[in-house]
């Protein structure tokens, strides 16, 4: 009896001696067992669903393992969000989104059903997209000096549209009207971005931010005018764009940032796998330059812990500027 206690306690200790860690590397080492969810939180057919299912199918040539996107759209990637930091932290389910999800949403708005600071395990920041702001060639706007000029003159009757309330396009706008003397422009949101472009090409809509895949063929067309695009640096598509920097304002780095997370607790060693075998796929010149480049992204294809750094650096400093900028969460 006596031997069989000291057998017990013995496996006992040993058992309580095997780390989370231990355990984490050893699930990795055969990760993935099972079919891998990317969750995408838009509609299909975006740069951020185009990304997605890009990766899907180089990882599971790569992993010899299904790999599958999940659609869960609305809310400004807020439903996406939601239902990725209620998943199990296994590795077998990781997120594809934007600045949005893990940093605006808290900013714009009220009540969110989840954390973006706790709820998540930074992957890596994948790509960035200068954006556009373009407006209608009839408005007779030739800057954006003068589409801020025109919202002071007539106070909400210059309308932009966004692809949801709380989007990084709004974001960009309300950002834009706090530094420049008050909000005046009439908010017009919609479920995506090719509403926006119909309504602006049917004289319904003034301005709009469209992603570079999006404003490319419209410009080139000359069916709408580019006045201005975000970032530190101006676009390779259409140099000719000054950036926001240039015009003035120097707060404004609101590029369209494509980032990879999993739910918090995921095992350290399951992301650094994850991020690894990304960053090979993210750095392979056919793939940068067809899914990435192409689009009028530049890829960033960063650490888990950059990924870190940046939202930590980046949070205080956008609350910052939405104070400045004079408005309260909704």
């Amino acid at each position: 009896m006596k031997a069989n206690r000291l057998f017990s306690l013995a496996a006992l200790a040993t058992a309580l001696s095997i780390s989370p860690v231990t355990h984490g590397a050893e699930a990795a080492t055969n990760y993935p067992t099972q079919v891998v969810k990317i969750v995408v939180p838009y509609t299909p057919g975006g740069i951020t669903d185009l990304l997605g299912r890009a990766l899907a199918s180089r990882l599971e040539k790569k992993w010899g393992q299904s790999v599958v996107v999940e659609n869960k759209s609305g809310g400004s990637e807020a439903v996406g969000a939601a239902y990725v930091a209620k998943s199990k932290p296994d590795g077998y389910t990781v997120f594809i989104a934007s600045d949005a999800a893990f940093i605006v949403n808290p900013l714009l708005k009220k009540g969110l059903n989840y954390n973006p600071e706790t709820d998540f395990e930074p992957i890596m920041r994948l790509a960035e997209g200068l954006a556009f702001l373009v407006v209608r060639p009839d408005l007779n706007i030739r800057s954006l000096k003068d589409l801020l000029a025109m919202a002071q003159a007539k106070p909400g009757q210059v309308t932009y549209g966004s692809e949801a309330v709380g989007s990084p396009s709004e974001f960009r706008m309300r950002i834009l009207g706090g530094l420049s003397g008050g909000y005046k422009m009439n908010h017009i949101p919609y479920n995506g971005m090719v509403p926006i472009i119909s309504d602006m090409l049917g004289g319904r809509v003034d301005s709009a931010w469209l992603p570079p895949h999006l404003a490319r063929p419209q410009i080139e067309a000359k069916a709408l005018l580019p006045i201005a695009t975000n970032g530190l640096k101006r676009n390779w598509m259409f140099p000719e764009v000054p950036t926001l920097t240039e015009l003035g304002y120097d707060q404004t780095d609101l590029s369209f940032k494509m980032m990879m997370a999993a739910p918090a607790g995921t095992p350290k060693p399951i992301i650094d796998k994850i991020a690894r075998d990304v960053l090979e796929l993210m750095q392979t010149p056919d793939f940068n330059e067809k899914y990435v480049r192409f689009n009028g992204y530049t890829g960033i294809a960063s650490s888990p812990q950059e990924f870190q750094d940046y939202l930590v650096k980046t949070r205080p400093f956008l609350k910052q500027v939405i104070k400045d900028a004079g408005f309260e969460p909704q």
